[in-house]
Parts: C-alpha cells; sequence; structure tokens
C-alpha cells in the first residue's frame, strides 16, 4: 500500500484506476461463472466418460470442411465451426448451417473463440500482472503535498 497519497484526474481514475479495481474486485466473475455453466451444460451430456482419441478428432474438426481448426460456437444454438466457414456461411444465410436457426442478432463479437487449454492463460496470472501494472501506473503519478501549514502554533515535529 502507499503511504504518500497520489494525484489522478477525474478522466485518468474512470480509464485506468477504477477498470483495474473492477477486475480486481470481481466483477467480471459473473460473466465467467456464466459461460464455464454454458459450456459445462453444452459437453455434459457428451462427454459422461472419457472420449476417446478419435472422438476427440471429431470434435475438434469443424462440421463443414473437416479440417482440425480452431473453432467459433455460435452463441444461441451452441454449433460450431471453423471461423472461415462461419464467415462464408454467414455472407450467403442469415441461419446456423446445422439446425437453421436464426444468426440475424449474432454479432462476429458474439461468438465463443474455442482455445486449447495450452493456449489459455490462467486467472490469477492475468490479476497478477494487472495489479503489478496498477501499480506501476500508479507510482508515476505526481505526489500530493500538502499545504505548509502558516500557522505559528505549528510544529509537525510534536505530531
Amino acid at each position: 500500500m502507499y503511504i504518500k497519497e497520489r494525484r489522478a484526474s477525474i478522466k485518468e481514475f474512470y480509464e485506468i484506476i477504477f477498470p483495474s479495481l473492477q477486475i480486481q474486485r470481481g466483477i467480471t466473475d459473473f460473466e465467467e461463472i456464466k459461460q464455464k455453466e454454458i459450456c459445462s451444460l453444452r459437453y455434459s451430456t457428451k462427454t459422461k466418460g472419457k472420449l476417446s482419441e478419435v472422438e476427440m478428432e471429431r470434435e475438434a474438426e469443424c462440421g463443414i470442411c473437416l479440417e482440425p481448426n480452431s473453432k467459433v460456437v455460435l452463441p444461441d444454438c451452441w454449433h460450431s465451426l471453423c471461423l472461415k466457414c462461419y464467415q462464408d456461411w454467414r455472407s450467403r444465410s442469415v441461419s446456423c448451417p446445422f439446425c437453421r436457426s436464426s444468426l440475424r442478432r449474432v454479432n462476429s463479437g458474439d461468438l465463443w473463440v474455442c482455445v486449447e487449454k495450452s493456449d489459455s492463460v490462467e486467472l490469477p496470472e492475468i490479476l497478477k500482472e494487472d495489479w503489478q501494472r496498477l501499480y506501476r501506473y500508479i507510482e508515476k503519478l505526481p505526489v500530493v503535498i500538502p499545504e505548509p501549514q502558516f500557522n505559528p502554533y505549528y510544529r509537525p515535529h510534536l505530531r
């Protein structure tokens, strides 16, 4: 913790400091829990036991081009396909290629990207880096120096 008071503008506070503190307090925990719940629901019916290697390979391939690509998952129906196939299909149709559910309200930012375990970074590591970044930023802020007291009876050494 810092002993010296630092000065930040309102803009600096709301652009940098406040969002960092929100992340540390777990504002994003709700989103993480929601995403884990949806993923566990999606794969719980398929993964009662361990999947064989062949099933794992089939799960990793795109349902359209059958290439083992990284997949995107449609948020409404949870069907997955590779990004190239999604973009190609989306340019021609506004429905899911597998179940025909509507994709009218689905933007590219709404898609979930499936990543391998080796590609992901653990949340505690991200939070640690955020804390370090926040502390480095706060250290660069100017120190607030109290105005000198002009009271003749003021004696700072007697505090």
